[in-house]
């Protein structure tokens, strides 16, 4: 009898997982527990959908084939309840139980819920899941204002989505910048001015404090007393690891799900990875989360392998975002906020509309960078990207490049595929790697 691989997830991960394991293992039975319904789709695609510049057939990254050929049974619509460990058990909602030899958790993330007075009475929207998307894509067909509680990385792709429907928008930010996650301060102040002048209404340094309804509109209260109404509402105040199925002690978690360097957990035959897992940080010796497609995609593949019997080590996750949002390109790589010891290298600081900086450590090593309105950047941040995972020096700029990287490496890195895995169902000019 071959191996029995069960795969709880149907995103990034648990897809590469099955690459993993199909390279070793071309017989072992491999089950995905999907609590959604239908084949895989692109997260990062959703906005997109959002906007009408793509259906959803095009958001699709498997077909049903895709799953047979491989030997893969689909189980969806299918919510695991708990993990027997012991007895290498899955339980699902629906009372049934699927056995396994190797494990592997790749729950993704679930969307923060704020403590919003009446939002539970009033139609609002996330953007997460398939099921999302298809909500606010209907509401926005019949909205002409709507309010974005959140301006961290899902709320402005709404925004950004929701404005190139001719919706006329408010954001409301608690921290100082949009983006706050991704940007430092001076990228964040150059996004900003960028967005407001687009037309869009930013409150920054604000919290919703109540919504209710309000002649067939919804009325917003921020927590200075300022109030307006709007025809729709979308919530994105982040999301976290989806653990709710590992509250019963099943394995160790922290924020996420602790896994060593195998992606193994503390018990040895389950695995996690993914936006779920909490792994070792390739900059610094503590744990971190990258909710981000490349770094699920290359763990998912280390976990299959190892699933599989073949032992491989992951190097730990280094967080990196590219994304054009209101015609705006950014990037943020590594480290991008200097720490003790660290030394800042501005090639400029926003005077051009663009924003070019380089964090080095008190050893001469690239740690992170961070870029905007620099379109030609992008490609620089995959090679960025490999000489900090090299660990190489900086050595300055030459010719508005970081010196210490050929200039034949910037082109090639421009190309597909040269860094992380980018998704061929976003539109080209409208690329992003994160995956939340």
């Amino acid at each position: 009898m071959g191996t029995r691989y069960v795969l709880i997830g149907n995103s990034a991960a648990s897809l590469a997982a099955v690459d993993g394991i199909r390279k070793h293992d071309k017989s072992g039975d491999i089950t995905i527990i999907n609590r959604e319904e239908g084949p895989a789709y692109s997260r990062v695609a959703l906005p997109y959908y959002v906007a009408g510049e793509m259906t959803l057939a095009d958001l699709l990254i498997r077909q049903r084939p895709d799953y047979a050929k491989l030997g893969v049974s689909l189980q969806e619509k299918e919510n695991v309840a708990a993990i027997d460990p012991a007895g290498k058990k899955v339980e699902l909602a629906s009372g049934k139980k699927i056995e396994f030899d190797k494990l592997l958790i790749g729950t993704g993330s679930e969307t923060v819920v704020p403590p919003i007075q009446g939002l539970d009475q009033v139609p609002h929207h996330f953007l997460w899941t398939l099921e999302d998307s298809i909500s606010m894509k209907n509401a926005a067909e019949k909205a002409k204002t709507a309010v974005v509680i959140g301006g961290g990385f899902i709320g402005m792709l709404a925004a950004e989505a929701l404005r190139k429907l001719k919706i006329k928008l408010t954001i409301v930010e608690m921290a100082p910048i949009l983006l706050p996650q991704l940007l430092d301060e001076g990228a964040g102040k150059l996004f900003l001015q960028a967005v407001r002048d687009e037309g869009v209404t930013v409150r920054t340094d604000s919290l919703v404090a109540a919504l209710a309804k309000k002649n067939g509109g919804i009325e917003v209260t921020l927590k200075s007393g300022d109030a307006f109404t709007v025809d729709m509402a979308v919530v994105a105040t982040g999301v976290r690891p989806n653990v709710r199925c590992l509250q019963n002690g099943a394995v160790s978690l922290n924020k996420g799900v602790l896994v060593n360097e195998y992606l193994q957990t503390n018990h040895l035959d389950i695995f996690a990875a993914g936006d779920v897992a909490e792994t070792k940080d390739f900059l610094s010796d503590g744990r971190s989360i990258y909710a981000i497609w490349p770094t699920a995609i290359d763990q998912g593949r280390a976990a299959g392998a190892n699933m599989a019997g073949v032992t491989q080590a992951y190097p730990g996750s280094l967080g990196m975002n590219v994304v054009e949002l209101f015609n705006v390109t950014l990037a943020q790589l590594g480290r991008f906020r200097e720490g003790p010891g660290d030394d800042v290298k501005m090639l400029s600081k926003g005077e051009e509309n663009f924003y070019r900086k380089i964090v080095v450590d008190k050893n001469g090593t690239l740690v992170g960078a961070v870029y905007v309105g620099d379109e030609n950047g992008v490609a620089e941040m995959g090679v960025i990207h490999s000489a900090i995972k090299r660990r190489e020096q900086w050595q300055g700029f030459k010719d508005g490049r970081p010196r210490a990287l050929p200039v034949g490496h910037v082109e090639r890195c421009s190309q597909p595929n040269a860094v992380g895995h980018r998704d061929e169902r976003v539109p080209r000019r409208r690329r992003h790697r994160r995956e939340s």
